[in-house]
């Protein structure tokens, strides 16, 4: 059980990490203090369903992931990471470079 503990506090962290922000700043927006979050990232302490609740919604990750590791076929959660620290003013851009990767990868099939 504490290896799994441990395993779910490292994906919650590598996700915060992931879209650079603090343990203070991901604690407060979801209502529990940063010492708690750290128990949780360290693997010392479970949470509740409303604190898994909470911190998926704030990761923008499915409790598959948190607690399996699981990623559907077509997350793009990855990418959401990415893209939430470009400067808005090039996500346009982005956005037109993506489609053309894809409309090239498409037409290979």
């Amino acid at each position: 059980m504490d290896d799994l503990l441990g395993q779910i506090g490292r994906r919650i962290r590598q996700k915060r990490d992931g879209l650079g922000i603090s343990r203070e700043q991901f604690s407060e927006m979801i209502g529990i203090t940063p010492h708690f979050l750290a128990q949780i990232e360290l693997g010392n302490k479970g949470m509740s369903t409303q604190t898994l609740y909470k911190i998926c919604s704030g990761l923008n990750a499915s409790a598959d992931y948190i607690l399996m590791g699981r990623e559907s076929k077509n997350d793009t959660s990855g990418l959401a990471d990415i893209l939430a620290n470009v400067d808005p003013d090039y996500l346009p851009y982005i956005e037109r470079v993506i489609q053309s990767l894809v409309l090239a990868l498409n037409r290979k099939k």
